[in-house]
């Protein structure tokens, strides 16, 4: 029931489409100002956080995971 590889590709596509929905908001932000934000650098900043969250922490996780899978190899 509690299968880790079912698991892990659950939290991988959760980081992903968090990931672009804080793309989209932040993308918002920057160009049209939304949510009373009028500041182009929170915009920037959480297109930023959204990017490494869709692109980045996904890769290092399954790094991590494939080298303790493999016991360390």
């Amino acid at each position: 029931m509690n299968d880790p590889a079912k698991n892990r590709w659950i939290l991988l596509n959760v980081l992903r489409v968090g990931g672009l929905i804080f793309m989209g908001v932040g993308l918002l932000i920057w160009r049209k100002g939304i949510g009373g934000f009028q500041d182009e650098l929170i915009g920037k900043a959480i297109f930023l956080i959204g990017l490494l969250e869709t692109l980045i922490i996904p890769a290092l996780l399954r790094r991590a995971w494939r080298s303790k899978d493999t016991g360390g190899k």
